[in-house]
């Protein structure tokens, strides 16, 4: 029994392996620059890279059904920091430019968008506005985050929020528009797990 466990073990480590490789070289193919390993559990994202996409060590696309879809746009760029958790189905797009700091957690269904892609009348041109999230932050499912956004340090966004307006580090935002719901204290240094 000891044995079949031994090799059972050494078996899932040889495939993580093999996944690792085969994660390298579909992001390199995409022209991704990756800074460490890069985790894509289920289906690989779906990205579609004019710009710079760039990813840190130990982000992990978590995609067991719905891919996670990324955009970067001629010129634009697209950073995301080490230990970011992405879940299924989340689209993040980047006209200008979309930074996601570290160890940030984005729960399922979620839009990041850095323009609004179409006018709404003709006097009023195409917004796009640099977004910014901080590090350790927690993004609930569904929730929609605009361009122009800028998000604090382990600030926490509620399910199904549109933000469309900056939130403060260490603040809970909810509904729509997103308001402030509460705010918190924690160590700097302090990250969810």
């Amino acid at each position: 029994m000891r044995l079949l466990s031994r090799i059972g073990g050494r078996l899932d480590k040889w495939r993580q392996g093999v996944r690792s490789k085969s994660v390298a070289r579909f992001l390199r193919r995409q022209g991704v620059v990756a800074e460490g390993e890069v985790f894509a559990s289920g289906v690989l994202p779906r990205i579609v890279n004019h710009g710079r996409l760039q990813l840190s060590h130990g982000v992990d696309f978590y995609s067991p059904v719905h891919p996670v879809e990324v955009f970067v746009g001629d010129g634009a760029g697209m950073a995301i920091g080490a230990g970011t958790f992405i879940n299924q189905g989340t689209t993040m797009a980047a006209a200008c430019s979309v930074e996601i700091g570290e160890h940030c957690h984005i729960g399922e269904f979620v839009a990041i968008h850095d323009t609004h892609f179409h006018c709404v009348s003709p006097d009023q041109p195409v917004k796009t506005a640099p977004v910014r999230i901080g590090r350790n932050v927690w993004i609930g499912h569904r929730a929609i985050v605009l361009a122009g956004v800028s998000v604090g340090d382990h600030a926490v966004i509620g399910a199904g929020a549109v933000v469309t307006k900056d939130v403060p580090a260490r603040t809970m935002v909810g509904g729509n528009p997103a308001r402030p719901l509460g705010t918190f204290e924690c160590p700097d240094d302090w990250r969810r797990t």
